[in-house]
């Protein structure tokens, strides 16, 4: 699901991989370190926060978009950087307002 909302490059840049390892990790060939499964799950559930009221396309716009609450990183940086809390925050943040 991550894949296809979000596209490979997008959830390569979150979990610093390359598209052969997220297919593998997509196939069930090679479970991603509990590290990388962690910011999987975290970046799935600001997905589906986005995604309960926005299309796929807008959430995915604002992985990529700078943020004011993330210090101008977007949130597919901020996560990548470990900072899930934060990224959480600026979606609900997101929603509050939308």
């Amino acid at each position: 699901m991550l894949q296809a909302q979000l596209g490979q490059v997008l959830l390569g840049v979150i979990v610093g991989k390359n598209a052969r390892t997220l297919a593998r990790w997509a196939h069930a060939k090679v479970r991603p370190p509990q590290a990388s499964e962690k910011l999987l799950r975290d970046t799935f559930q600001v997905l589906e926060i986005l995604c309960s009221v926005h299309s796929s396309d807008v959430a995915r716009a604002w992985f990529m978009g700078m943020n004011p609450e993330l210090g101008d990183a977007s949130p597919a940086e901020a996560l990548s950087e470990g900072r899930s809390r934060q990224v959480m925050a600026a979606a609900r943040s997101y929603m509050a307002a939308a």
